[in-house]
């Protein structure tokens, strides 16, 4: 999902894997700066766990930075130790999030 505000500039972005049976998985969640702290990630969050299959049957998993962590506490999200991890040294590099563009 993409948020944009008035003038169509693109705000917020949720990205996630979900089997539309069981579970969700966000895999990323960002928010311009200037737009922090307006509810946009919780409304975000909400939305695609909503359009998922719902709170009632969807489950949602995020892999979070330390500073992200006291926001999903914040919209209810609990620390859990079931996940696990294979990285193998993988190098992160940076993406930039456009209207129109496909990958």
């Amino acid at each position: 999902m993409i948020a944009e505000n008035e003038a169509g500039t693109i705000v917020g972005v949720c990205f996630g894997l979900t089997d539309f049976a069981y579970w969700l998985m966000v895999t990323d969640l960002g928010i311009d700066r200037e737009y922090e702290r307006l509810g946009l990630g919780r409304e975000l969050v909400r939305l695609a766990r909503e359009l998922s299959g719902g709170t009632k049957d969807i489950i949602m998993f995020i892999n979070a930075n330390e500073d992200a962590i006291p926001f999903y506490e914040k919209i209810g999200m609990e620390r859990a130790d079931s996940m696990m991890e294979l990285s193998d040294d993988v190098e992160w590099t940076d993406f930039t999030v456009q209207k129109g563009v496909r990958y």
